[in-house]
């Protein structure tokens, strides 16, 4: 096997103290979970919401103790868009995200007032 060169070897190791200082991932992809209720059946209603997720049955913290069907799957990448509605007293933050998961795919909405306007913002899966 060649040996590497100077140079190489001082990016190699410039690369690895950088992504330890600069908190670089090499990784790409975060885990997300969802709890889908109880456990019957689990392997299938997870593989039916996010194909190819894994799956775990144990009682939890997060379920109080009792086996609830959680599912790991990759977190999907979040955009964000309008929900073509403004938030007032006939359409708030129910309506609103009412809205969004008919328009996006995955969506949820809630009404944000941070310009002087209460806008109805959706949050969904990009695809």
């Amino acid at each position: 096997m060649d040996k590497l060169s100077p140079t190489t070897f001082f990016l190699l190791l410039v690369l690895f103290y950088a992504s330890d200082t600069l908190k670089i991932k090499l990784v790409a992809g975060q885990t997300c979970t969802e709890i889908l209720g109880e456990c019957l059946y689990c392997e299938s209603k997870c593989n039916k919401r996010y194909p190819g997720s894994t799956f775990d049955c144990e009682p939890s913290k997060a379920t109080g103790g009792f086996p609830a069907c959680v599912c790991s799957f990759k977190c999907p990448t979040q955009c964000r868009g309008g929900g073509d509605v403004r938030c007032s007293a006939e359409c708030g933050p129910e309506c609103c995200n009412k809205n969004c998961a008919a328009k996006y795919n995955s969506g949820s909405g809630y009404c944000d007032n941070s310009v002087g306007h209460n806008l109805c913002q959706c949050v969904y899966a990009c695809s």
